[in-house]
């Protein structure tokens, strides 16, 4: 099997790592099983990447991160429609 090196410029957060390294151990997994899973994953089913993208985005513990998927992109005139439904 053919190893890539990776480069001096392919860094990583410091806290993420240390964060995403008790997650692995809880899991016995390393990061070089998990990195591999996830290129494997990418190769099969390439939308992955965007699913992936927005848990990595999504807010947590503030009011607006509760409202994230939840608010679609509804006109202002089908928000007041369904407004008017409810309060009737």
């Amino acid at each position: 099997m053919n190893a890539l090196r990776v480069r001096k410029n392919f860094v990583f957060d410091k806290e993420m790592i240390d964060k995403t390294a008790v997650i692995l151990k809880n899991q016995k997994k390393s990061f070089t099983d998990i990195i591999n899973l996830y290129f494997q994953a990418i190769i099969k089913e390439p939308s992955i990447i965007e699913t992936v993208e927005k848990t990595a985005t999504k807010r947590t513990g503030s009011f607006i991160g509760m409202l994230d998927g939840k608010i679609g992109s509804s006109s202002y005139k089908e928000m007041k429609k369904v407004y008017n439904e409810d309060i009737s």
